[in-house]
């Protein structure tokens, strides 16, 4: 995918042993840089030259990523990284970002890096009623990158999890309107539904084009304050960073899965045990996740959640 100089990618991702990729002249779509992985998938793409588009929920937190970033480019000029408004909680809000980003474009192609989630001590309803972790963990990121597709240059890397396989997706009930919701169990279902849309989306990729999965591993990020009480959110964080990865180091798989040459589909996370930390390799994926028939029957589920598909949304 890309050409290479001849200095080191860096040990902070464990690169020792590649070249830097040279994205001079390619554009990268990126959801998610506010914060966390995205944000520094965001600034060694800027680094290695590379034309940004970042979809932000927080647009001041945003406009402050955007000066780091233009400080660390390789491009000239104020258009190396533009900002779009997003909020995966609203399909009303990806629609309109998919017409913004394809005006930015002007015509030209861009990958498609898909980082941004979310987690919820608590069930919580999306803007179009969905349950929050599937509709802003699986749900809309389909919307958008299915809807920029017409776009894409050569790949698509989709940020998941290796939670995914606890995950059981109920047809009957996705949304936990009636079964009873934890965030384990809403966690799992929605990177199983993910991961499922990744499968099923790799048989249907543009000519040319191909989507990579990616699991980053166990990262000290904004994510894990999900409690609800601040207190016992910052003893995890204190609990967790002698043995987690830094955000740095969670983003070398994605940033792998973007730049280094590998088989279409691939799902990419840390080579360490339990793929909990460890530099960016070819991992399993569970059994569900590579059923072809059931993918296809929750991608169809999906399709029609999000209006993709003329019936309109179901009331699932």
């Amino acid at each position: 995918m890309a050409r290479t100089r001849a200095r080191g990618a860096g040990g902070a991702l464990g690169w020792e042993h590649l070249a830097a990729p040279d994205l001079r002249g390619r554009t990268v779509v990126v959801t998610g840089a506010s914060d966390g992985i995205g944000r520094e998938v965001a600034l060694h793409l800027a680094r290695w030259g590379a034309r940004l588009v970042l979809p932000v929920r927080n647009r001041a937190k945003a406009e402050v990523v955007r000066s780091r970033l233009l400080r660390k480019t390789a491009v000239a000029g104020a258009d190396a990284v533009r900002l779009v408004d997003l909020d995966l909680a609203d399909l009303g809000s990806v629609r309109r970002a998919v017409e913004e980003i394809g005006v930015l474009l002007e015509g030209d192609r861009a990958d498609l890096v898909s980082v941004a989630g979310v987690v919820s001590p608590r069930r919580q309803e999306t803007v179009d009623g969905f349950e929050l972790l599937l509709g802003v963990n699986a749900l809309a990121p389909m919307l958008l990158v299915e809807s920029l597709l017409p776009v894409v240059h050569e790949r698509v890397v989709l940020v998941t999890s290796h939670a995914h396989t606890a995950g059981r997706f109920d047809p009957a009930d996705p949304h936990f309107r009636r079964t009873r919701w934890t965030l384990p169990r809403a966690c799992s279902r929605a990177k199983l539904t993910a991961m499922q849309w990744g499968l099923d989306l790799g048989a249907r990729m543009p000519p040319g084009t191909q989507v990579q999965l990616t699991h980053p591993g166990w990262v000290v990020t904004n994510l894990q304050n999900a409690s609800g009480d601040a207190r016992l959110d910052r003893l995890v964080t204190t609990a967790s960073r002698p043995l987690a990865m830094t955000a740095t180091e969670g983003a070398a798989a994605v940033l792998f899965s973007l730049t280094q040459p590998l088989p279409p589909g691939s799902y990419v996370g840390p080579d360490g045990w339990q793929h909990l930390r460890g530099r960016p390799t070819l991992i399993r994926r569970s059994a569900a996740a590579l059923n072809a028939e059931q993918a296809a029957r929750t991608v169809a589920w999906v399709r029609r959640e999000v209006g993709l598909d003329a019936d309109g949304p179901t009331s699932g």
